[in-house]
């Protein structure tokens, strides 16, 4: 059972992944290195947006669920900050963000709030989970590339909010936060193919 649904939160990678890829290279006239992700949602290209989220967010719930029957060592934290992880992937492609220039509203307000959930509890799942890795034979092997995983997940948020933050730095906001993804995707692929292989 473990090995089917950690299948399941592979494919959820796999496709999160494949959306992410053809985003780039359509022709949306975004800036990877400027643009942040969640533009491509408020482009007319947004149903692969939507995908990616989607698939991102049940990639998670899956992981949650395997990790619950594989550890030998409960981490009830670390499931907690994977299912905020993964609601809130399930709903931000319906909650779009605001145009640039465009005036502030709430749904840009709530956008933002899920995409902070997202990329916080995506890092603060990680580092619970290294310790728990580590004490696990099944998946000690695993431990150290949850940990490096995991800080360069803290090391990314903090230049996206750096980035978000400082002028001359916010050309560069896209490219880290496409950084950011690659780094809570290669976490979620890694456990899933542990979980798989053992």
């Amino acid at each position: 059972m473990v090995t089917a649904i950690a299948v399941i939160a592979l494919l959820g990678v796999v496709v999160c992944l494949g959306c992410l890829v053809y985003l780039h290279v359509a022709p949306t006239g975004l800036n990877p290195v400027r643009d942040p992700v969640s533009q491509y949602g408020i482009t007319d290209y947004f149903t692969f947006y939507r995908a990616a989220a989607l698939s991102l967010g049940v990639a998670a719930l899956m992981l949650a669920v395997a990790l619950i029957e594989a550890l030998t060592e409960a981490n009830a934290a670390g499931i907690v900050f994977l299912v905020i992880l993964g609601f809130a992937r399930l709903t931000i492609g319906w909650v779009p963000m605001d145009a640039p220039g465009a005036p502030r509203t709430s749904t840009g307000l709530r956008h933002n709030l899920l995409a902070t959930a997202f990329f916080a509890s995506a890092t603060v799942a990680a580092f619970l989970f290294t310790g728990t890795f580590a004490g696990d034979a099944g998946l000690s092997g695993i431990a150290p590339a949850s940990g490096v995983l995991a800080w360069a997940m803290a090391v990314f948020s903090a230049l996206i909010l750096l980035t978000s933050l400082v002028g001359p730095l916010k050309r560069f906001f896209g490219l880290v936060e496409r950084l950011l993804y690659v780094a809570v995707l290669a976490w979620i692929a890694t456990v899933a193919i542990a979980l798989v292989a053992a």
